[in-house]
């Protein structure tokens, strides 16, 4: 999941990966809202995103669902972004404050660390603003939160892949982007919580952490392989991650030898799949996602939803409904299954990537 990326001139083969989140998840209407509801508003919902980091597709996936579905919400029309050019939550305080300063009604984020924008957050919700965050939270500081799966389906969901593939006592790894990294760090909790339920004998190297850079996800892999002998599956939850730590097992020619299962998009790693280095991925419906970002928003603003209430939204995308409920209900609480905590939307149950299936997806 990157935009461009410049590997080291030895490994010509990471010269630039792309792609695109195209999937299509969302609802039909049940708070009836549309283009008619937008074109009798005198005035557009001012709706201001702000990403961990520019560049990566997973987040230029968002932007374009966003985008695609603001008219039908009343939302003003391109929809302002910003975020650091690398992994920053100082900088995301920056952007914070600006959009406080422009009198935004909405602020949807995606955080690069749960605690440092969440005062900036809380005197955005003072002024006024809804605080929407996506994909990676600020409890403490947000009105909404939109998580993109239930953290134990995908977890499961990469781990029994590794299982099937590599056997129950096998030795795994994890490649992430940072230690901070707050949906990083719920899938991590939840993989391990799995593991040590259902496949006690599964042991694990220590986790790399590749800064959401390839180079660097890449060199950290291969340290993995290097000071673990008998590692068996190394695990990318990270974009990033994924092609670096492919790249590190085609590199050492340890493909067959440790498999790779990972969160992440298919299209930047179709090299990964062909050659056999990258076995499976899962991931959710990125552009759906977006819609849903302005559904919430919408929402918000007009006080229609709470804690414990259902809405369905009239915006779907142009691909129908794929991989996505016909609704969505507002969690109440906390559920330590789904990692799910009070006003959280669950978005989407995950997809799962093979050699078998890759081809089928462009993004």
């Amino acid at each position: 999941m990157l935009h461009s990326i410049q590997k080291w001139g030895i490994r010509s083969r990471i010269a630039t990966a792309t792609g695109a989140v195209a999937l299509a998840a969302a609802g039909i209407a049940f708070v009836t809202i549309g283009s008619t509801t937008a074109a009798a508003k005198s005035k557009c919902i001012k709706l201001a995103l702000e990403f961990k980091l520019q560049g990566l597709p997973v987040f230029e996936a968002n932007q374009k669902g966003v985008n695609e579905a603001a008219k039908a919400y009343g939302i003003c029309s391109p929809v302002a972004y910003g975020g650091p050019a690398t992994a920053s939550a100082t900088g995301q305080v920056t952007d914070i404050q600006a959009d406080i300063s422009k009198h935004v009604n909405v602020i949807a984020m995606t955080s690069d660390d749960p605690q440092v924008p969440a005062a900036a957050l809380k005197q955005a919700m003072k002024a006024g603003i809804k605080v929407v965050t996506f994909d990676s939270d600020v409890p403490s500081a947000r009105d909404f939160f939109i998580q993109d799966t239930a953290y134990s389906t995908i977890a499961q969901g990469v781990i029994n892949a590794a299982v099937k593939a590599e056997g129950s006592s096998a030795e795994f790894g994890i490649m992430s982007s940072t230690p901070t990294a707050t949906v990083q760090l719920a899938w991590i909790a939840a993989m391990q919580s799995y593991v040590k339920a259902k496949y006690p004998n599964i042991t694990w190297a220590p986790i790399g952490y590749g800064q959401s850079i390839v180079a660097t996800s890449l060199t950290q892999a291969e340290a993995m392989i290097h000071a673990n002998p008998n590692i068996k599956a190394i695990l990318p939850i990270d974009g990033a991650a994924v092609v670096g730590t492919a790249e590190a097992v085609s590199d050492l020619s340890d493909t067959g030898k440790i498999g790779v299962f990972g969160i992440g998009d298919p299209e930047p790693n179709q090299t990964y799949f062909a050659n056999g280095s990258l076995t499976a991925l899962e991931l959710w419906n990125e552009i759906g996602q977006g819609e849903l970002i302005d559904c919430v928003a919408y929402e918000a603003v007009n006080n229609k939803i709470h804690a414990g209430s259902t809405f369905k939204c009239a915006h779907g995308p142009s691909g129908g409904l794929v991989n996505g409920p016909a609704k969505w209900t507002v969690a109440s609480g906390t559920n330590a299954t789904t990692g799910a905590n009070k006003n959280t939307i669950i978005f989407s149950k995950p997809l799962e990537f093979t050699k078998a299936n890759y081809l089928k997806y462009d993004f």
